[in-house]
């Protein structure tokens, strides 16, 4: 699928509303890409459609049309439960350098309160998120 394909793209709260040539209409729901899931409004809204898709400079984020009207032909575009646990991860959705938080972590630094119940939060959003959307990950780990 290619950009001339695509007549319209409506931006929505929660996705990008997509409509082709033939009639066909498919959303692209931030809530299933890691990066626009935890991105602001602005950083959501900032993409360019290219040739092949969308891309978001700012978030270092390519999605291809294709996978917006064929997801099932893409089932990694949502990461495992065990990527949700990679620091790298949780510094991005705390908007940090991930060096930061290693150095948090390590005891080498000592975040101010604020940033420690900002981290402690953080950590207990993914928790939350893994409990309801991941319910066998204890039978996936033991899988790896």
């Amino acid at each position: 699928m290619n950009r001339k394909d695509i007549i319209k793209a409506t931006n929505r709260r929660d996705g990008i509303l997509l409509k082709c040539r033939d009639g066909r209409t498919a959303k692209l729901r931030f809530v299933d890409f890691e990066r626009l899931r935890f991105a602001s409004k602005e950083e959501r809204r900032n993409y360019v459609m290219s040739q092949r898709g969308f891309r978001w400079e700012g978030l270092d984020e390519d999605i291809s049309y294709d996978s917006v009207f064929n997801p099932k032909d893409f089932p990694l575009k949502m990461k495992s439960c065990a990527e949700y646990l990679n620091m790298s991860a949780v510094a991005r959705r705390l908007k940090i350098q991930q060096s930061l938080l290693a150095a948090y972590m390590s005891g080498k630094k000592t975040p101010s309160e604020a940033r420690r119940k900002e981290i402690c939060s953080t950590i207990l959003d993914i928790a939350e998120y893994l409990r309801k959307n991941f319910r066998d990950a204890p039978k996936k780990f033991t899988e790896l």
